[in-house]
């Protein structure tokens, strides 16, 4: 298993190569099939679930690149999928968050504006209305837009038909299992 370490200054160190790397080297590790681990290099807080879902994040771009990036959303379900949903909830909270620091920045030129005379205060009232519509807007469009991938990326590797499937073979496997342990004490 490589070990990849990310730094305080989110620089990624493969402790292998020693040498620092970059998002597209670990979809490279993934898509060779390489396993890879990702640690915080303070605590050693095992991160590979919220980084994979970070290069997933940075590179669908199109249906193209689903198919691409097929490896790594194999590698994330293997993760535990409760891990790549909380990974997917913490990305559009940070796109909202991002669409909020902008709409303080905004406030605080309005007040500028305000301020100098350039803009009353009811035009200000109706300019922050229209941001913080636009904001709602956008916001839910984000969430829209990471729900329909995600729902895509579920259908397209075709998870209820493979969880059904594990389930059956557990239970086939448990049965041999009872069989053998009866064995065992027949003996």
């Amino acid at each position: 298993m490589k070990l990849i370490k990310r730094y305080k200054n989110r620089r990624l160190y493969d402790t292998e190569l020693k040498k620092i790397i970059k998002l597209v080297d670990i979809q490279r590790y993934v898509d060779e099939g390489i396993e890879i681990k990702v640690i915080e290099n303070a605590d050693g807080k095992d991160i590979t679930v919220q980084t994979l879902a970070t290069v997933l994040s940075t590179s669908a771009r199109s249906s193209s690149t689903l198919r691409k990036n097929e490896s790594i959303l194999k590698r994330l379900l293997a993760n535990k999928g409760a891990d790549v949903m909380d990974a997917m909830k913490k990305l559009t909270l940070a796109a909202i968050g991002v669409i909020n620091l902008s709409k303080e920045r905004l406030e605080e030129l309005f007040d500028e504006l305000v301020k100098k005379g350039e803009m009353t205060s009811n035009e200000k009232a109706e300019a922050m209305k229209k941001m913080a519509d636009k904001v709602e807007s956008s916001a839910s469009k984000i969430k829209d837009t990471i729900e329909t991938r995600v729902t895509a990326a579920f259908e397209k590797l075709n998870l209820s038909g493979r969880i059904e499937d594990l389930n059956e073979k557990v239970e086939q496997l448990s049965a041999k299992l009872e069989e053998l342990s009866r064995k065992l004490e027949e003996k």
